[in-house]
């Protein structure tokens, strides 16, 4: 299957996985003074990224450990570095 087939076969996925980190992003920004609610939205955000990520490899019978790996690290590193800014790193 060419790349650009599995593009559009999964555009719906692409589509949600972008709605909910752009959903995150803006509550995020909302929650601007509150650091406590910032990183409570940041964790339900990598939450639903990779259960929704997770789900989206089950239906589709691809579904391993490395995947689910993949996706705990992905949202690991996204965490860290949220906490990182949030707690004041690089004097930010």
């Amino acid at each position: 299957m060419k790349q650009s087939e599995k593009i559009n076969r999964h555009t719906e996925y692409y589509l949600a996985l972008a709605t909910i980190l752009a959903l995150g992003l803006f509550l995020v920004v909302v929650a601007a003074p509150n650091k406590n609610l910032q990183m409570l939205i940041v964790l339900l955000t990598t939450l639903f990224y990779a259960g929704f990520g997770i789900f989206h490899h089950m239906v589709n019978h691809d579904l391993n450990g490395k995947i689910v790996l993949e996706y705990f690290i992905i949202a690991g590193f996204g965490i860290a570095a949220v906490f990182f800014l949030l707690k004041g790193g690089l004097g930010l």
